[in-house]
């Protein structure tokens, strides 16, 4: 009997987590659902967020708000998601740095990446190896030179923590190009972003998201790079890392901005969650933003490429963080 009463309470548990996230079951008094972006305002995950948040709001009937909590590698804002019950009411959009990269090379950091499941992936983008007007060098060529000149000195080079893609992106780099570079640490993009702008570091990576399309254009910050596999269509003129070297022939690497929810959520509440965010997906002005910062719009978001997708991003990424070795 009470094996008989434990089975009928899971079902009912998982039925109001259907029937809380159905629009048609919707109540006005019903509890918001909070999205956690683990980095500052002005982040492209946070654009991507705020971009969503109404549509998202609409696909669910529900409020919806945006929450920042920055710091430690992402990894405060994950945990807070971690420590809320699976219930669907609170999400993390992120990039591989805070669910898997953070984990995998910050010792203090208590959870993994199988702690959580993707619900959803919205974009994904290159990474674009970015400098100061103030470089002599004004290509790629130039700059490799300049930075092997440098000897142990280095060229500053801002980044958002250890084990972050970008300081991952950095190192490995410089390690196959021969130089080394003088690691700055920032809370965030926008922070890393000014000063570069500003002169007080020399390069970094940067997503090609949220205001970097514009900066570049506009002649504030310059353009050395990409780490996709050809050159952008928005930035034709910059080319692929891996085209400029052979020593850097195998430097092709990506990021990507996706919803994730603890592991243990159930299944049909991610797949409510799952449609209602693809539905906001579908929103005209949300693809034109998209595609205008230079992002890509992600198109396979079914529960099953979902799963795969997030396991081959764990081992390559986990691979990498190893390759690098990055000290504690």
């Amino acid at each position: 009997m009470r094996a008989l009463l434990s089975g009928v309470a899971a079902c009912l548990q998982s039925l109001i987590g259907v029937l809380a996230f159905t629009p048609g079951h919707a109540q006005a008094d019903a509890p918001p659902v909070s999205i956690v972006v683990p980095q500052p305002v002005g982040n492209p995950t946070d654009g991507v967020a705020r971009k969503l948040q109404p549509l998202l709001q609409a696909a669910l009937g529900r409020t919806v708000i945006v929450e920042n909590q920055p710091g430690a590698g992402g990894s405060i804002g994950t945990q807070r998601v971690l420590n809320a019950p699976a219930d669907g009411r609170m999400l993390l959009i992120a990039s591989q740095t805070e669910p898997i990269l953070t984990p995998a090379t910050m010792q203090h950091v208590k959870y993994r990446a199988e702690n959580l499941r993707a619900v959803a992936v919205v974009a994904r983008l290159p990474y674009i190896l970015t400098g100061s007007n103030a470089l002599a060098a004004r290509n790629l060529d130039e700059l490799t030179q300049l930075a092997r000149n440098q000897g142990d000195k280095g060229l500053n080079f801002g980044h958002i923590g250890p084990g972050s893609m970008i300081h991952l992106l950095g190192e490995q780099w410089a390690r196959q190009s021969d130089f080394k570079l003088n690691h700055v640490v920032y809370r965030g993009v926008p922070p890393v972003t000014q000063d570069l702008m500003g002169g007080q570091i020399e390069l970094s990576f940067l997503p090609l998201g949220g205001s970097t399309l514009d900066l570049i254009e506009s002649g504030r910050i310059r353009a050395y790079g990409t780490t996709g596999a050809s050159p952008s269509p928005k930035l034709p003129q910059v080319p692929s890392l891996s085209a400029s070297s052979v020593k850097l022939r195998d430097f092709v690497y990506g990021t990507w901005i996706a919803f994730l929810v603890p592991a243990k959520t159930p299944d049909a509440t991610v797949a409510s969650l799952n449609r209602a965010i693809v539905q906001a997906m579908e929103d005209a002005a949300f693809r034109e933003y998209v595609v205008s910062t230079g992002m890509e719009l992600a198109a396979q978001n079914t529960l099953a490429d979902l799963r795969d997708f997030y396991a081959t991003e764990t081992a390559l990424y986990e691979g990498l963080a190893r390759k690098v070795a990055v000290e504690q």
